[in-house]
């Protein structure tokens, strides 16, 4: 079969990946935004002693989960102690999967003659989890086990607290939060919205909660110049070509700015633009 996007000196459509669940090496496409460098100041605290709740809330498609995903990078780059957790409506499920998740990588840490001396800690976590403990007491364990790994991250994509077994975890998690340990978890306007009117002093101890807004046209085009970068064949072409400006500003204000929904819908032009070996994609189509 041809490849009909060498026409725009490409070799692939570099937009059919639009979630970051999908996406390897997020940090190489991610367009940072000033919340970004926020963040990594926090993280750059941790080290020294400092303890964080970060919460990002926002629309579906918005970057929550490219954050988290960023975190985890920077987490594995580093050798930190860390938990991602994709949240689920199960809460036995989500706790199992959690405290897996941290008791591997202290295993694998301790390596094979460590493992005649568990730490005290890892017993009674083990314990706990066979004789299903309350939620209050799992969340004081698992700041136990993020103290005792410090710099250390537990990393809560999509949370929704349905079910107040979750929410008394992540209440207790957040009271018991050790220097050196980070929670940052992602969620709806409208599942934040719930947890505020039914916890209102939770929300009051998250360090930096933001609200994600779209992405501006500069940040656009940039978003829309990294993904053409990797699958560019061609030299010294125009970052954005075969798109225009005009186009990219003009899509990126009828989705709101929101990357994916923006990314989806440069996926859709760029097909119909090759299929009609249309020379430049501009406004118009």
């Amino acid at each position: 079969m041809t490849n009909e996007y060498k026409l725009y000196g490409l070799t692939s459509n570099p937009f059919r990946e639009a979630s970051a669940e999908a996406i390897e090496s997020i940090y190489l496409l991610h367009v940072s935004q000033k919340i970004d460098s926020e963040l990594a100041c926090i993280v750059g605290e941790l080290s020294e002693g400092g303890r964080a709740i970060v919460a990002y809330v926002g629309e579906l498609g918005i970057g929550k989960t490219e954050r988290m995903r960023w975190l985890e990078e920077v987490a594995v780059k580093s050798g930190i102690f860390h938990i991602f957790l994709s949240v689920e409506q199960d809460y036995a499920f989500n706790i199992k999967r959690l405290f897996e998740s941290g008791l591997k990588q202290i295993n694998d840490k301790m390596g094979f003659m460590g493992r005649f001396r568990t730490p005290g800690y890892v017993k009674e976590i083990k314990k706990s989890l066979r004789q299903k403990k309350e939620p209050v007491e799992l969340g004081m364990l698992a700041s136990i086990m993020l103290k005792e790994q410090a710099p250390s991250y537990i990393l809560l994509d999509n949370i929704d607290c349905g079910d107040n077994n979750f929410l008394d975890f992540l209440v207790s998690l957040v009271n018991n939060l050790k220097a050196g340990s980070l929670l940052c978890f992602t969620c709806n306007k409208e599942i934040f919205g719930g947890i505020r009117e039914a916890n209102p002093s939770f929300i009051e101890r998250i360090n930096k909660l933001y609200l994600l807004d779209g992405l501006t046209d500069k940040e656009a085009e940039l978003l829309v110049a990294k993904r053409l970068a990797v699958s560019r064949s061609a030299q010294n072409m125009d970052p954005i070509f075969p798109f225009t400006r005009e186009f990219i500003c003009s899509l990126n204000s009828q989705v709101n700015g929101n990357p994916r929904a923006l990314l989806k819908g440069m996926d859709d032009a760029l097909s119909k633009a090759c299929i009609a070996g249309v020379p430049l994609i501009a406004k118009s189509l």
